[in-house]
């Protein structure tokens, strides 16, 4: 199932990578998602390419009920996100999401961009259940998840970008 979400942060193209490059920050919008665990680490910085691995568990109340079952008390949870260098007024970049034991696969591209004064953040992804008679109610169900996971995090970057940078 293919999605997109879009996000417009009031900063500017280099205060917004700067923030999705801090290791402080990675931690932030982990934490947003109710996470009882988070690991999180940035591999490079904002002045060239740079990774942000962020692994977190996550309690299996946050998911309907029917997969309940499949996953157990709680979800393993595992996002990548990869930027390249700076680029004519924008960065692009990929994502993905491996969540322990579901049969599901999630990735997409990122871009940011300038737009007068401040930048917009575009995901577009698809979420992949290969599993017969319930793969796309498997992959409805992830999908509305990583887009409230996206929603969710940009909103604490808005938080962060004000000035709220303490977990």
């Amino acid at each position: 199932m293919k999605f997109t979400h879009a996000h417009r942060f009031a900063a500017n193209i280099d205060t917004v990578t700067a923030m999705l490059a801090d290791e402080s920050f990675a931690h932030a919008r982990a934490k947003s998602s109710g996470a009882e665990t988070i690991d999180a680490v940035v591999d490079g910085d904002a002045t060239g390419e740079f990774t942000v691995y962020i692994r977190r568990v996550i309690p299996a109340r946050t998911i309907p009920s029917e997969f309940r079952s499949l996953v157990g008390d709680s979800l393993d949870v595992k996002y990548t996100e990869a930027w390249e260098a700076p680029g004519n007024a924008e960065r692009v970049g990929t994502f993905a999401v491996e969540i322990s034991g579901a049969p599901v696969r999630v990735a997409g591209a990122l871009e940011l961009k300038d737009v007068n004064g401040g930048t917009e953040f575009f995901a577009a992804g698809q979420a992949t259940a290969p599993v017969p008679l319930v793969g796309s109610i498997i992959e409805k169900s992830v999908t509305e998840a990583v887009v409230s996971a996206f929603s969710d995090e940009l909103a604490r970057g808005d938080r962060w970008l004000a000035g709220e940078t303490s977990l």
